[in-house]
């Protein structure tokens, strides 16, 4: 009776065992899968990057990209090591109000290249020459759309600049304020954005949805 106790503690054992053995797996596979769909996103659209600024002869070792699918209160605008295709820095971005005709300003739905509409275009775009701005930390940057769906970015003056309305921090679930078409960052993001741009020429920019 004593050796009958002792074999099906031992099974009992054995078989706890195995089901925290198995549920252990269960969540590791699962955390797993969940980053490695997250991370295979971003590596082709960095890819995507990477062969743009090689063929176009761009910087191949900085860019920038903006995923405006995400809530405006979550992190992203992304600052991108080509080299290492990883991110290394990212922080909020306003996305366009389209004359206040989006009425849901959590998440980016109107796009548009036209002059006046007050909409984020998207695409490739390069950064271009930094001047002043009335806005923020008193400086911008110049953006140059290089496909049809941002052509007008110049004469449109969409351009990156800061705003002191813009957190350092993301707000999420609430929204952030929307712009004229600029991705406006905040200004402590600006002055690490403009450290990068002043050791860096001809940075893509990427927007997209």
């Amino acid at each position: 009776m004593k050796n009958l106790t002792i074999l099906v503690l031992l099974l009992s054992f054995v078989s706890c065992t195995q089901n925290k053995s198995q549920l252990i797996t269960s969540n590791a596979t699962s955390i797993a899968t969940v980053k490695t769909e997250k991370t295979d996103r971003y590596l082709s659209k960095i890819t995507y990057i990477k062969k743009f600024a090689k063929v176009n002869k761009k910087n191949e070792t900085i860019a920038f990209m903006i995923d405006y699918s995400l809530h405006s209160g979550k992190n992203r605008f992304f600052v991108i090591d080509l080299e290492k295709e990883k991110i290394i820095k990212r922080a909020l971005v306003c996305h366009g109000s389209c004359k206040k005709e989006a009425k849901n300003n959590e998440k980016a739905k109107n796009f548009s290249n036209v002059s006046e509409s007050f909409c984020t275009s998207l695409g490739m775009a390069v950064i271009g020459e930094r001047a002043y701005s009335q806005w923020g930390k008193n400086y911008k940057y110049w953006i140059d759309g290089l496909e049809t769906s941002n052509s007008n970015m110049r004469k449109r003056v969409v351009v990156l600049h800061a705003w002191e309305h813009v957190p350092d921090e993301e707000i999420y679930p609430k929204p952030l304020v929307m712009s004229w078409g600029c991705p406006t960052v905040s200004t402590a993001f600006l002055d690490d954005l403009d450290h990068i741009l002043k050791k860096n020429k001809d940075v893509l920019l990427y927007s997209f949805n």
